[in-house]
């Protein structure tokens, strides 16, 4: 008889993070306010902060775990408006629901269902990518999205899609019910054929945010301050072009939608190589306005596809993402552990790892090419 083996310990950390951003500007806004006590709406430092966060299909598990970081440490309340493309967007709503890190851990398990993937469900006309079964069932039945607290968070979240009539990026925001918060949520994530049509929301028909934008800045570089950027690829890594076999089958689904978004398509790599060598200057500027901060995951992680299934990769992404922004905010490489945390179900009560600020010294749990300015709707 073959001896059972027990699985590695996915939080054992496999690389290094030193990038300690502590003396930011950005980052010392943001540790100021906390001391202070600072809230949403009662602010009087006279700063806008903003969080922008990049999405990217599964590579999102890497921001969802640098949103986690923000959300144990205390942060969450410290911004005024949170910014997210795609996954980005499903962060962002996670995040200001106080759900942060229950997120980073849906992500190995489909976001909650492994059925949203379904090879034959493609074969028989529908979508490989079933978001609407996510966000519309799993999000508010089986794991839901705690709505209320995210509505009362008193932070503005903005969902950002691309509009497939104007070819263009447009930025939802003021979304005010569950209903609401749902239909951005699936508009900013439907990958083009692999999730089905357009999302109708708001008089527009809606794609996936990372068509036209992969980091969401433009609204927030005109309402904000200060930024701070969670990005899902190491610093300097290029954006790789679709593989020619999907890019034919992607751009045959857009020639049906629009033609003119066949370009957006095509033009997408370099314009993100384009827009994070913009950042990572703008950064590195103290005079720059606003002030940006970016944080990335460190060189030589794991490497997370968009489509990635693989549970210890995820586990193992959203790990180094956590880690990363950890310790860009608080100058240390915590110790990680996966841990079962409650999350009462009555309304109105507070999830465990919200209730009191981390310490300073932690054992930080885990839950297992310019574009325009994008008008607001």
């Amino acid at each position: 008889m073959r001896p059972r083996t027990f699985a590695p310990d996915p939080f054992r950390p496999a690389s290094e993070v030193t990038e300690d951003l502590r003396t930011h500007p950005v980052v010392q806004t943001l540790l100021r306010r906390r001391e202070e006590g600072s809230r949403p709406g009662a602010r009087t430092d006279g700063r806008r902060v903003a969080l922008v966060i990049e999405g990217g299909g599964m590579r999102g598990v890497v921001s969802a775990g640098m949103a986690a970081a923000i959300e144990q440490l205390d942060l969450r309340d410290c911004f005024d408006e949170v910014h997210g493309a795609s996954a980005g967007a499903f962060n962002a709503a996670f995040l200001l629901a106080g759900q942060a890190a229950y997120l980073a851990t849906l992500y190995q398990f489909g976001f909650g269902d492994p059925r949203f993937v379904s090879v034959l469900r493609a074969l028989r006309g529908g979508p490989a990518f079933d978001m609407d079964h996510v966000v519309n069932h799993v999000w508010t039945r089986q794991r839901p999205l705690r709505f209320e607290a995210l509505l009362a968070s008193g932070i503005d979240l903005h969902c950002t899609a691309t509009d497939a009539d104007r070819v263009a990026i447009v930025d939802l925001a003021d979304l005010s019910s569950p209903e609401e918060i749902c239909c951005a949520l699936r508009a900013s994530g439907r990958l083009p054929w692999l999730a089905g049509g357009p999302v109708s929301f708001r008089g527009m028909r809606l794609l996936d945010a990372t068509l036209a934008e992969a980091i969401p800045v433009q609204v927030a570089r005109a309402t904000a301050t200060d930024m701070l950027v969670l990005q899902t690829r190491p610093h300097g890594m290029a954006h790789t072009p679709l593989s020619p076999l999907v890019a034919r089958l992607t751009d045959r689904y857009l020639r049906a939608v629009n033609p003119a978004l066949i370009e957006l398509r095509r033009t997408r790599s370099p314009r993100y190589d384009a827009l994070t060598a913009e950042l990572t200057a703008q950064a590195a500027d103290p005079k720059h306005k606003p002030a940006t901060c970016v944080i990335h995951p460190p060189a030589g992680g794991v490497a997370v596809g968009q489509l990635e299934n693989r549970a210890s990769v995820l586990q193992r992404a959203a790990s180094e993402g956590m880690r990363s922004a950890w310790m860009a905010l608080e100058g240390e490489d915590p110790e990680l552990i996966g841990t079962l945390t409650a999350y009462p179900q009555r309304e109105g009560a507070t999830p465990a790892p919200a209730r009191a600020r981390a310490p300073r010294r932690v054992r930080a749990r885990h839950p297992p090419a310019h574009e325009p300015r994008s008008p607001r709707y």
